[in-house]
């Protein structure tokens, strides 16, 4: 066994169930380490991003990289075999392309997709990245997310056409208004011509797990009628959480240790 990366995981783990920042001393005697060691290991996971470190209080604080990494273990095992019929649904529906994206460092990363029936129709293939702020599976899903990654994503928005947002407030604007309206709206922001609509899908926690989409070029779907098309998407999302929620909860329940069953007393008669 590796025993540096046993104590640096001790590490991770004091610090993801502390409420707040914490001390050297403090970590180094929660982990039994000694302080030379500690500031070793704290000093190489800030410089892989998994802690971060403030020196005027001098302490150190979990940032969400573990919480990423396990977000995407948990929608890659689990959101895209429960999405994938409702992206069909969806799809065959409105007739348009639909996507599940989860969210990876800034960007979108696209992990199913239904092609659109028609032979003109938006393109993007499993694996495809796209910038999180110009898109509306990526916007569905920065609503929900942490102040934190939302000023991350804003601090490198470049402009991909006319109507790509690079404003970190009108950013901030249009995820207030997707929070209050249940869904996200993009019209050319990363490809011009494309009218996109998304809804974020949660995990039983709580926190966003990915989202679901559809788009098509602009001028068709503005014919169609939307607001039914945005009433079947958001309906999907629910679907898809509620789907979410029942497997954890079967999951759990397979987890939990069932009582023992107590014997019977068998009572002896005499002849």
């Amino acid at each position: 066994m590796e025993k540096t990366v046993v104590k640096g995981l001790k590490v991770i783990e004091a610090l993801a169930n502390s409420t707040g920042a914490r001390s050297l001393t403090d970590l180094a005697n929660e982990c039994g380490l000694t302080k030379s060691n500690a500031h070793r290991l704290l000093r190489t996971l800030e410089s892989c991003g998994y802690v971060r470190h403030d020196p005027n209080a001098r302490a150190f604080e979990a940032t969400l990289r573990s919480w990423d990494l396990g977000n995407r273990i948990f929608n890659r095992t689990e959101l895209r075999v429960i999405a994938l019929p409702y992206l069909e649904e969806l799809a065959a529906l409105t007739k348009e392309t639909t996507h599940l994206s989860i969210f990876d460092n800034g960007d979108v990363i696209y992990i199913g997709k239904i092609d659109s029936v028609h032979a003109v129709r938006t393109y993007v293939e499993v694996g495809d990245r796209a910038p999180a702020y110009c898109c509306a599976t990526g916007k569905a899903m920065l609503a929900h997310m942490p102040d934190e990654i939302v000023r991350d994503v804003t601090r490198d928005m470049k402009r991909f056409t006319a109507n790509t947002i690079v404003s970190a407030a009108k950013l901030k604007s249009d995820l207030e208004l997707i929070r209050r309206q249940g869904y996200s709206k993009t019209e050319g922001e990363w490809q011009a011509g494309v009218l996109g609509f998304a809804t974020a899908i949660k995990m039983p926690s709580g926190e966003v797990a990915g989202a679901i989409g559809v788009a098509g070029p602009e001028d068709r779907m503005r014919k169609s009628d939307l607001e039914r098309t945005i009433k079947a998407l958001r309906n999907a999302a629910g679907r898809i959480d509620e789907k979410l929620k029942t497997s954890a909860a079967e999951a759990a329940a397979e987890d939990t240790p069932q009582p023992a069953r107590r014997k019977k007393a068998t009572a002896k008669h005499g002849g």
